[in-house]
């Protein structure tokens, strides 16, 4: 592992806290956003997207957030491994940044934004099969 100065580590900081994702499905009619946590920040439908049922738009919107979340959790490895070096690259026990410990926390997030993001599908779906019966 690399041994980054403060400054560097700043930077990293910086930057992970401005780290967007960004993803799409139904051929591009559903454009995702997420944040440096995975929160979705924007979606945008493209008006043809209107010509999928509501669970087929419940899918799609499900799809492009998960890959705006691959994206941005890509970015941010990237980001810190250009710091600190790939994960595994060796280091000695005790160094100040435990690549292991950075990156489990990271995919415990990652599975709390996806338990979250289903309970988001599933109410959306919820709410667009009621705009069916109108």
């Amino acid at each position: 592992m690399r041994h980054p100065d403060d400054a560097a580590l700043r930077r990293m900081e910086e930057e992970l806290g401005e780290i967007t994702g960004t993803g799409e499905a139904a051929g591009g009619l559903v454009r995702a956003v997420t944040g440096p946590s995975g929160r979705l920040l924007d979606i945008v439908f493209d008006p043809r997207v209107m010509r999928l049922d509501s669970h087929e738009l419940a899918r799609e919107v499900g799809a492009a957030v998960r890959r705006a979340q691959e994206d941005g959790e890509r970015r941010a490895r990237e980001l810190v491994d250009g710091t600190l070096g790939p994960a595994g690259s060796g280091g000695a026990p005790g160094e100040p940044l435990d690549h292991a410990r950075f990156w489990n926390g990271l995919e415990r997030m990652s599975r709390d934004f996806e338990r979250s993001m289903a309970e988001q599908e599933a109410e959306l779906a919820r709410r667009l099969g009621n705009l069916d019966r109108f």
